[in-house]
This record gives structure tokens, C-alpha cells and sequence, in this order.
């Protein structure tokens, strides 16, 4: 099941997010639908509920949209188009109310666990610690990878809460031993996996809010999941933080939408394999 939160209300230095999903789907055309192993997704159930909306502010529409995802049927795939990060809060809920025993891996260049950023409780710089909070998940069954850039309180909740975080040398030095270590942690748990597109070098993602440099490439990217598709249990995606606006040459928007497709390819094979 596939869905769009056209939002970027939280978003603090950038606007543009909410351009996200309309851009990805155009986009989705030029793209054949095989994954570049070889696996065919012309015969995937795609339902595409459209972009759920969001109003003014994620905070008071969350729950709405949570209740709207949540009704996925229950062995569904559930991806969702971004918005900026604080979209991912109603499908996190969402997630966990359909698996209970949730596990979330997060993907991004910042760990957004502050409880109040840039002059909100719902900026961008929150959304972690939002998500958490609303879709009651416990830190422990949280991996973060990717980060580099970090506020005080962040790592001081990270630290007291034992939350495993991979820095990006770790993921970049070695994606694939960086994805066996996500995956030994999320153990029998179904996983999540949050992408923030900003998790991606510039070079890679130039179109997104907050460009953060020394990020990993869209092929080291794809070397992580690859590696944890092979030991969990895939049941959702999301793809955060796209800003076409800020975008050249549709780069960041194609690098999104082959995480998704390389995404759903993995999920495919994992479950045939198991």
C-alpha cells in the first residue's frame, strides 16, 4: 500500500516537501519496474491511497492519518511519500498499531530527538522524539544510522534512553557489516525503516531542507538495506525530507524513488527466502 503526506509545515530553514510525492510518482514513469537484481514488480498489488491530508499542522492531523494508514490490511507493505520528517510521525502510530513488537530503523543525517527545536515541539528537529512519543515506541527497538549532526540533547537522550546509534563512518566504511549489525539488533522484530533523504551526501540528494555534507552514497545506501533484507522482516518504508523546489535534475527525487523500488524488490525476496 502506497501513500503520500504532502507536508512540509515543520520543516524550519527550506519549504518544499510537500512537493514530494506528486514529483516521486511523475517521476516513477521513467523508471522500468525491475529492481536491478532482475525482479520483476509488474506483478506487485500496488494500492495507492493518494496524498492523506495533513492541513495545517501535523500535529493536530496525525492521528487522523495514523488511523487512515492503520487500516492497511495487515499484511501489507506500507510505503509512504514525504513530506518532511514530522509525516513520519502518524506512520510510525500507524506501524505500530499494526505491529505491535515494532521495530524502526532511522535513516537520517540528523537523530530530530529534541523535544522542543527551532522554536517548536513539532519542528523537524523533533520528529523522533514525536514519533516516539505518539506512537508509544520504546528507544530501545530504534537504530539510527547515518548521523552526523547532532544537538546536545540529542545525544544525551540517545545515551540515557541505550539507543544503538551507527555513525556514518561506521555505515560508510562498510554498508553491508553496518547492515548485518542493524539487523542482529532488530532481531525477530518487523522493522521499519524511516529514510530521510538527507541521510544521502548532497552529491547525491542536493533537494532537501537541511543538506548536511560527508553523507553516504545512494549505492552505499542500497549496500545497508540489501544487508538487512537478508535477516528481517521488511513491513514499511518511508521516504522523507524530498524538496523538488530545491532539487537539480530531478537527482534527489530519482534517488528516492529507487530506494523504493529497490525497497519493495527486497521485501519480495526476504519473504520468498523465509
Amino acid at each position: 500500500m502506497l501513500a503520500g503526506i504532502a507536508y512540509d509545515g515543520s520543516a524550519v530553514y527550506r519549504k518544499g516537501a510537500a512537493l514530494a510525492p506528486r514529483a516521486i510518482r511523475r517521476l516513477s514513469a521513467v523508471m522500468p519496474p525491475v529492481t536491478e537484481s532482475g525482479a520483476a514488480l509488474v506483478e506487485l498489488e500496488l494500492h495507492d491511497l493518494g496524498d492523506l491530508e495533513a492541513g495545517g499542522s501535523i500535529e493536530t492531523s496525525w492521528e487522523e492519518i495514523a488511523g487512515r494508514l492503520g487500516a492497511a490490511p495487515p499484511g501489507a507493505l506500507l510505503t509512504v511519500l514525504g513530506g518532511d520528517h514530522c509525516s513520519a510521525v502518524p506512520v510510525l502510530a500507524a506501524q505500530a498499531r499494526r505491529h505491535p513488537d515494532l521495530a524502526l530503523l532511522w535513516f537520517d543525517a540528523h537523530p530530530d530527538l529534541n523535544d522542543f527545536s527551532r522554536g517548536s515541539h513539532w519542528s523537524c528537529g523533533c520528529a523522533l522524539y514525536r514519533a516516539l512519543e505518539c506512537a508509544q515506541l520504546d528507544p530501545a527497538r530504534v537504530v539510527l544510522a547515518g548521523c552526523r549532526d547532532f544537538d546536545l540533547e540529542e545525544l544525551d537522550f540517545i545515551g540515557r534512553r541505550g539507543m544503538l546509534m551507527l555513525p556514518i563512518g561506521e555505515v560508510a566504511a562498510d554498508p553491508a557489516a553496518a547492515g548485518r549489525r542493524i539487523a542482529a539488533a532488530v532481531g525477530d522484530h518487523p522493522l521499519h525503516v524511516s529514510f530521510d533523504i538527507d541521510v544521502l551526501d548532497p552529491a547525491f540528494a542536493p533537494g532537501t531542507e537541511i543538506a548536511s555534507a560527508g553523507g553516504l552514497s545512494t549505492r552505499q545506501a542500497l549496500a545497508v538495506l540489501a544487508a538487512i533484507a537478508e535477516r528481517c522482516r521488511l513491513v514499511g518504508l518511508d521516504v522523507m525530507e524530498v524538496s523538488p523546489p530545491l532539487d537539480h535534475a530531478d537527482i534527489t527525487a530519482l534517488a528516492a524513488l529507487k530506494i523504493v523500488f529497490e525497497f519493495w524488490g527486497l521485501s519480495q525476496r526476504g519473504a520468498t527466502e523465509r
